[in-house]
């Protein structure tokens, strides 16, 4: 058994609609041609594995070939890439397990393993502790300290990759005192940590968004479902008043299991994205000195006429998020874990806090006043810190080619922040 079957058959089949309507409507045919780009800056060329988010899907997934997570509608992102003169790869991830999961199917993916998710893990949450045989099929030829990888990690992708990094580099002491009949994977030794040349987290939910939280969102999704009935919520969308309160009311009690964690156990990446539950996943989390790290947070939001909230930007916010900005736009709450979400928290790009896409609280960062240029890597990085780049104006998945609005413009910044990361 490998995770709540509920709810990894609700995402699947969300997820198997999705390529569905793709295939039927043929729009998921896009140019992926790429662009011709100066590579003679390039100090480093080592490939770039991406890394998708909850409810993602990459290229050992059926159906990526008629609509790719990396580029949706707009056409295949990691091609593009491919055909400029870098190595990509897109991983195929559990779409709803934990960061710990999903670190352990990267690294099976990358090697041409059986996947391991380790003899302790397993048996604390009573799943298989052997998963896909990616023997014979591994996304790259060699990786190994002399061929090293760039990790493109977009939204949950950020906390499995820093994890994985971490796993990889020191190990997890925990499968190594539980696994003293030699079948140990090389994944839980460490001690690879030169491995990864950087990380790079887009609009990466470092520490959780406040979507995931127990109880509350649900709460607010229903009370923004209904806001016709709640003069501070007047500027919702007039096809989403329209939506009769019984249907909110019974789809909401359905998912509250999901929400309360009476059904979501606690190795999902639901569980993990809750912000208290974020704390502890970076503290088990440690900085690679030998690193790159960058992040580039993501706002589709501006103030509210009255100040008290954030709303849909409309000139830059895919109509797909737009509900979903709205509720993260009202956050001013407590945890249970005692975090205080003020305002500073409403800023975000329809799935995840702004702030939460800067770098993981704990952990060493600053902030860099220019866009990724390869002048820029001129001036150096430091190793072992996360370098936060300005805020990116656009929803969720913009520098992916968008949902709905389907866009290109995000592909000259990926562009630009691989030839600065190949200059270094």
């Amino acid at each position: 058994m490998k995770h709540f079957d509920y709810l990894t058959a609700v995402m699947r089949r969300l997820q198997a609609l999705v390529l569905a309507t793709a295939f039927l409507t043929g729009l998921f045919r896009a140019s992926s041609e790429g662009t011709k780009l100066d590579h003679s800056t390039d100090k480093t060329n080592y490939p770039y594995v991406f890394v998708h988010g909850f409810f993602g899907w990459g290229q050992y997934d059926k159906g990526s070939d008629k609509l790719t997570y990396w580029g949706m509608f707009s056409g295949d992102l990691v091609k593009k890439v491919d055909n400029s003169g870098f190595t990509a790869v897109a991983a195929s991830v559990d779409t709803v397990g934990s960061a710990w999961d999903r670190a352990c199917e990267l690294y099976a993916q990358l090697t041409g393993q059986r996947v391991d998710y380790g003899k302790a893990h397993s048996a604390q949450f009573d799943h298989d502790r052997y998963g896909e045989d990616f023997t014979g099929r591994a996304l790259l030829e060699q990786w190994d300290s002399e061929h090293k990888i760039n990790l493109i990690a977009h939204s949950f992708g950020g906390p499995t990759s820093t994890l994985f990094a971490s796993i990889l580099a020191y190990g997890a002491d925990a499968e190594i005192a539980a696994t003293t009949d030699g079948s140990l994977s090389d994944f839980f030794k460490g001690g690879k940590t030169d491995w990864i040349y950087s990380i790079t987290g887009l609009a990466a939910a470092f520490n959780g968004t406040t979507l995931a939280m127990n109880h509350q969102a649900l709460d607010d999704i229903s009370v923004y479902l209904n806001a016709q009935r709640d003069q501070k919520y007047a500027m919702v969308p007039e096809i989403l008043r329209k939506v009769p309160n019984y249907l909110t009311t019974k789809l909401f009690d359905g998912l509250e299991p999901i929400a309360s964690g009476e059904v979501a156990d606690p190795d999902t990446g639901l569980w993990d994205m809750d912000p208290d539950q974020s704390v502890l996943l970076n503290q088990s989390i440690k900085t690679v000195p030998g690193i790159y790290y960058f992040s580039v947070p993501h706002d589709a939001t501006k103030d509210s006429d009255d100040g008290s909230h954030r709303v849909p930007d409309k000139e830059v916010c895919d109509t797909f998020f737009v509900p979903s900005v709205y509720i993260i736009g009202h956050t001013d709450t407590v945890t249970k874990g005692g975090m205080v979400l003020d305002k500073r928290w409403q800023p975000n790009d329809g799935l995840v806090n702004t702030i939460s896409e800067t770098a993981p609280f704990d952990k060493e960062s600053d902030t860099v006043g220019a866009q990724p240029s390869v002048a820029l890597a001129q001036n150096g990085f430091s190793k072992g810190v996360y370098h936060i780049f300005p805020t990116y104006i656009g929803a969720h998945m913009v520098l992916l080619g968008n949902v709905l609005s389907k866009t290109d413009k995000g592909m000259p910044y990926l562009y630009d922040l691989m030839l600065m990361i190949n200059a270094l």
